[in-house]
């Protein structure tokens, strides 16, 4: 863990749980492209000593704690300086923020743990403050305002944009905000065949095509799941519980919060693309498919 490789020219990246991004701006100053979680701060920053570096700038992809983790420490540390898009941001500024946004109204205590705590009080500058090596492109889908960031030396930095096979067959259901935006960022994805790609949680490459082909298809898998068994009206709920109960997956309060949103937003997906409808019923909020489909 923490070994650093050279990609091309100045870009590096260093291997770990989440990969991170390093570009040197000099012979000392460097930028990290997201950082490991809270308890690998120190590892990180040793790291970086033992090559002699200077840490200039943490340019973020999105809150997430395996993304951000290393933040104040390495601040305080070093006095370097975070970047990231204005909406991301926010969500780091607030620990309830994510989870309120996930949950769909102030969370339960129970969804506060440190995997989802997220509360950071130092100043965060935005993306009109890239360093002018660094380029950063929208990667919607997996969080609400998630970017990705392409080097001058053509490298692409590309977060949580696609998934591991291995934890696609494990999982099954991985956490998306935005069905239609993460098809847009996989087809994008695509479209860089042949450039070093650096996914986060995905061996660095330079033809994701398959892999891309893969979470298609679970996607589209799951979009049929539910659309075979909304043919019988149902509510979230219940639909929640048939999908945990397909996949034969534990529920835990922390599951319900990030796969039941992640459902929520498959469920958004099929009706604005008219493949299900909704009513209401008893005061309830009914879903099932459109009868032409």
């Amino acid at each position: 863990m923490f070994d650093l490789i050279h990609l091309k020219g100045n870009t590096y990246y260093i291997t770990g749980h989440t990969n991170l991004g390093l570009y040197k701006i000099n012979e000392k100053d460097v930028i990290l492209i997201d950082v490991p979680i809270k308890k690998y701060a120190a590892r990180i920053e040793n790291m970086l000593r033992g090559y002699n570096f200077n840490l200039k700038y943490i340019v973020n992809t999105h809150s997430h704690p395996d993304h951000t983790g290393s933040n104040e420490y390495l601040i305080k540390q070093t006095g370097c300086e975070v970047i990231t898009s204005r909406i991301e941001r926010a969500f780091l500024r607030n620990d309830k923020l994510d989870i309120g946004f996930l949950s769909g109204g102030y969370p339960l205590n129970n969804y506060d743990t440190p995997l989802m705590h997220v509360n950071e009080q130092h100043d965060i500058k935005s993306l009109r403050y890239l360093p002018d090596c660094l380029r950063s492109f929208k990667l919607p889908g997996h969080h609400y305002d998630m970017r990705g960031f392409k080097t001058v030396d053509g490298v692409y930095f590309v977060a949580d944009s696609i998934c591991d096979k291995e934890l696609i067959d494990k999982e099954h259901i991985m956490l998306i905000y935005d069905i239609a935006g993460y098809i847009k960022s996989l087809n994008y994805l695509k479209s860089l065949k042949g450039k070093i790609i650096v996914p986060s949680h995905v061996n660095v490459s330079t033809d994701l095509n398959d892999l891309v082909d893969y979470n298609l298809t679970k996607l589209n898998e799951i979009c049929n799941v539910l659309l075979d068994y909304l043919k019988e009206a149902n509510t979230y709920d219940n639909i929640i519980a048939y999908l945990f109960n397909y996949y034969n997956l534990k529920i835990t309060y922390n599951k319900y919060l990030l796969i039941g949103s992640t459902i929520r937003s498959y469920i958004a997906y099929l009706v604005n693309q008219n493949k299900l409808t909704s009513y209401f019923l008893d005061n309830k909020l009914y879903f099932k498919v459109e009868q032409s489909c």
